[in-house]
């Protein structure tokens, strides 16, 4: 009897758990898609030549908007969409790892700056983090935290990606919540797993008798370098982009003013210095460059394509139509790879660029895992067409992007577009009023500090009161000493910094205005402060006023942040009194912050227990197959492994391998700066096991996404053929790193 009355209740329970949730839910879900380095005149629905047919989807089912702004870099635009804040005001002015010691430079988000996530979520709301998240202090970073900063600091409930600029799609280095996890075993790309997740993460609230809505913040590292894709993706583009840029942005301008989105007579922006016309390329450049940007689509479409399948999964839910979406681009697309492209995106931190013949050398390569590649700055250019300039500038092209919204429970007519001006702090305020949710007075038990975005839902309706209202306002834009402010029709704009692969620029912020009527000269070719000098200094006095009222002063470059940097690191050293020890396996601690092993000369010293004189596996290693050093087990035999960044890996082995039992094994290491040769000393229980010299360049920086680890390696393994992720074969109980002699 009281079985079957136990079966009763529980058969009662599912019926109503399932009445329950096919009721309608009546607040909307909310999905946001934060690509990266994606220009406006990339995606289809925007006169691009990239194929993104789910995107378009989105925009078919939704508005477009032509006239939104964002700021010119990663970390500022993301600490702002999910701040509803001006990056200045949130402390995150530029990017996070080159902060400067003023509070809208620091990278420490105020806790009264609450994130969309956390008044969500207090809501009501799941909230779900997935891909990448780089707008947190270095220092942070790390296993021993501390994790406000990090994304369930924010008000996520979860969290699935990595804390860099970009990621390795082939072998990521990946976070779930606060902990380093091993990435699946096998062939993939980063943004299937990404879109399985995702996936993953809305049908987990299926195990509840009452379906809460979802926020959902899905930031791919595409299209950020490296651009990887799948080959098939590769092949589909093979000879689509022979036409070269010049005829590029020629067609992606003449669809755009078809579409509306430019009047007729729109003058595409000049060439920036460097360059050059197509027509003027030899065979190999017009070949290499062709290839770059073929990779580059490959990689968004194959992004867009796992978007889709999040889509189709919440079709299938029949919660789209419930479901707000929302897609968007940090910032305009990115000219780091410099004139030639890049093969290893890890040479513009050694100062380095690649010539053509040297990215020649990858054709048939470049996308796949031996390549961690940028285009050429002239894919940059058209993927920004009409306007002017790219990325971490403060023209149209580094913060004019790509803004797609869809909600059909909210939008009255679909498939329009809105011309008017929308910035990257609105879209917080937006989520706010779309899901009928106020703004927190504490989050945390903090006061909170006002959003300086306006919601801009009232352009969801058919005809709303005063399209004005969206012109009558006036926003600053700042990014190393680049300077604009946009204004109704007006845009001033200072010309400071375009070579911005150059991190050394210390040259003084003191250029003059240039006056730009957008409404007529979209690409800003008509410089008009000669014509209206009254306009200008009008313009000058509101962007001075700006910036005392959101911390933009005082204005520096990014070379000021990296001798900021550089100054902690120092500081760092000496209160180790140059010495790293570490009491057992550690991973996931970026190489900023980690022993110096790729600058300075050090004794390493580890204490091991092997299993066995066959053990294998890391005793340490900072980087990868495509730039790194670091010390492996192989087989028993210890072996010093240094990778240039072109995927040339240098060896010195033990000859003879370790015993069972507890051993105390030795390895010194010459780095004299700027030197290729390093003298290497394996030792063990007293005795030199090898001994020799490693010939190898070795660079500044291993790249964004790389870590140092001490008994795993996760991410790209540096010992060829190792499987990543997989702990060292015995026990470590310390390891030492000294710098002393280097002090």
């Amino acid at each position: 009897m009281l079985f079957l009355l136990l079966a009763t209740i529980a058969a009662n329970a599912a019926t109503a758990a399932s009445t329950a949730q096919e009721q309608p839910q009546a607040r909307p879900n909310v999905l946001l898609w934060m690509l990266d380095d994606v220009g406006y005149a990339q995606l289809s629905s925007y006169g691009g030549l990239v194929a993104t047919p789910n995107i378009d989807r989105i925009a078919q089912r939704g508005l477009r908007y032509t006239n939104y702004h964002t700021a010119p870099i990663c970390s500022a635009s993301r600490a702002a969409i999910l701040s509803g804040r001006n990056p200045h005001t949130v402390h995150i002015g530029g990017h996070a790892v080159a902060p400067r010691p003023y509070p809208g430079y620091d990278g420490q988000i105020p806790r009264s700056a609450g994130s969309i996530a956390a008044n969500l979520r207090l809501a009501g709301y799941r909230t779900y983090a997935l891909g990448k998240w780089d707008h947190i202090p270095t220092g942070e970073a790390t296993p021993a935290g501390p994790f406000y900063h990090w994304p369930t600091g924010q008000g996520f409930d979860r969290f699935y990606g990595f804390l860099a600029a970009d990621a390795d799609n082939w072998n990521p280095t990946l976070i779930r919540g606060v902990e380093a996890i091993d990435a699946p075993t096998g062939t993939y790309h980063l943004d299937n797993l990404l879109a399985d997740q995702a996936i993953a993460m809305i049908d987990s609230r299926d195990s509840s008798s009452q379906r809460a809505p979802f926020f959902m913040y899905w930031a791919t590292g595409t299209a950020h370098a490296p651009h990887h894709a799948p080959q098939s993706w590769i092949d589909r583009y093979h000879g689509k982009f022979d036409m070269g840029w010049d005829k590029a942005r020629a067609a992606i301008l003449e669809k755009q003013i078809k579409n509306g989105d430019f009047p007729p007579g729109t003058e595409l922006a000049p060439r920036p210095e460097g360059m050059p016309a197509w027509d003027s390329l030899d065979a190999d450049a017009k070949k290499i460059y062709a290839r770059q940007m073929e990779v580059f689509a490959a990689a968004l479409s194959h992004a867009d394509e796992q978007f889709g399948r999040i889509v189709d999964a919440l079709e299938a839910r029949g919660e789209l139509d419930n479901t707000m979406i929302i897609i968007t681009s940090d910032n305009g697309a990115s000219a780091e790879g410099i004139y030639h492209g890049l093969y290893n995106e890890a040479l513009l931190g050694s100062a380095r660029q690649a010539s053509v013949a040297e990215n020649m050398r990858y054709y048939d390569r470049w996308g796949g895992p031996e390549t961690y590649p940028h285009y050429s700055f002239g894919w940059a250019v058209a993927g920004n067409t009409p306007f002017r300039y790219y990325k971490q500038t403060a023209h149209e092209g580094g913060i004019h992007v790509p803004l797609v919204v869809s909600w059909p429970g909210g939008i009255a007519k679909a498939g329009e577009s809105r011309n008017e001006f929308v910035y990257v702090a609105d879209i917080a305020p937006t989520i706010l009023q779309a899901t009928g949710v106020e703004l927190a007075a504490t989050v945390n038990n903090v006061k909170q500090q006002p959003m300086d975005g306006r919601s801009f839902a009232d352009t969801f309706a058919d005809t709303f009161a005063d399209r004005s209202a969206h012109h009558k306002r006036s926003q600053y834009f700042e990014m190393y000493g680049n300077k604009g402010l946009w204004s109704d029709v007006w845009s001033i704009v200072t010309t400071h910094r375009t070579k911005t692969w150059d991190t050394m620029d210390s040259s003084p912020v003191d250029e003059p205005w240039e006056l730009y009527d957008l409404d007529n000269d979209p690409g800003q070719v008509h410089d008009l402060a000669g014509r209206f000098p009254d306009k200008v200094a009008e313009l000058g006095g509101i962007f001075e006023d700006q910036a005392r009222r959101y911390h933009v002063n005082p204005i520096g470059n990014l070379s000021d942040g990296a001798a900021e940097s550089m100054r902690r690191a120092r500081e760092a050293f000496q209160r180790r009194g140059g010495r790293w020890q570490f009491s057992g396996p550690v991973g996931n601690i970026p190489p900023q912050v980690g022993p110096p092993v790729a600058a300075l000369g050090y004794t390493m010293t580890a204490e091991l227990t092997l299993p066995d004189d066959g053990a294998s596996g890391p005793v340490f290693a900072v980087g990868g197959q495509l730039g790194g050093v670091g010390l492996y087990l192989d087989e028993g035999k210890p072996t010093v492994i240094v990778n240039s960044l072109g995927g040339d890996s240098k060896h010195l082995a033990s000859a003879t391998r370790l015993p069972a039992g507890n051993v105390s094994l030795e390895l010194v290491f010459t780095n004299v700066q700027g030197s290729a040769d390093h003298d290497v000393s394996i030792r063990a229980g007293g005795k030199v096991l090898s001994e020799g010299r490693i010939q190898q360049q070795m660079p500044v920086t291993f790249g964004l996404s790389e870590t140092f680890e001490v008994g795993v390696d996760h991410g790209s393994p540096l010992l060829k053929g190792a499987q990543p992720g997989k702990p060292f074969a015995g026990s470590i109980h310390q390891v030492v790193f000294d710098f002393s002699s280097a002090r």
